[in-house]
């Protein structure tokens, strides 16, 4: 009884911080504290977390592409990113989750580059019909747990940090969510 009690306080727990975190989003007055990220550690810790929990160590393929730049991210925030997208595409897809970092380059109008994580499975994927909805509050691909919040609050914080955040089909045909981050301290984040 006292396990139920406890999963069922941090459930509550995890609702109102998600509520709280919406409201700032939509103020925003969403706080991004800033300092050194480790995002590969970042994500094999959360891949480690999984196969604490039952998850099958096989099922993660974690992928870094060359020497990353520095990253200045709020590493609480990076962890919810984290912990949304691979909880995502564990419950909802299958097979391998990769999980891929790299550098990205891709706003050159903003003059920054940025660190590149993607999450990808070989699931279903998201329907077409659906993609556009995805990062909206209170969206659910399926009856499959969560309260439709995850993605917007992902959204929220990616863009908060000044990065940007899109879902596509990944190559096995999954779902495949790609977010970048920018990285160092230029004068624009400080």
């Amino acid at each position: 009884m006292l396990e139920t009690v406890d999963a069922d306080a941090n459930r509550v727990t995890r609702l109102i911080a998600e509520l709280l975190d919406i409201s700032r989003i939509d103020s925003g007055r969403l706080e991004v504290r800033r300092q050194p990220v480790d995002i590969v550690a970042a994500v094999r810790h959360h891949v480690d977390a999984h196969v604490a929990a039952g998850a099958a160590a096989e099922r993660f393929e974690v992928r870094v592409a060359g020497p990353l730049p520095a990253l200045w991210a709020d590493p609480d925030k990076v962890d919810q990113i984290l912990g949304n997208l691979l909880e995502n595409a564990v419950r909802h897809g299958e097979g391998t989750v990769t999980i891929d970092i790299g550098t990205s380059s891709s706003s050159p109008e903003r003059g920054w580059t940025g660190t590149e994580v993607t999450v990808s499975d070989e699931g279903p994927g998201i329907p077409e019909e659906s993609m556009s909805r995805v990062f909206t509050r209170f969206w659910r691909g399926s009856k499959r747990g969560g309260t439709g919040l995850g993605l917007y609050i992902v959204k929220g914080i990616v863009e908060a940090h000044g990065g940007s955040i899109r879902v596509g089909r990944a190559p096995g045909g999954g779902a495949e969510f790609r977010f970048i981050l920018p990285v160092g301290t230029p004068a624009y984040l400080l």
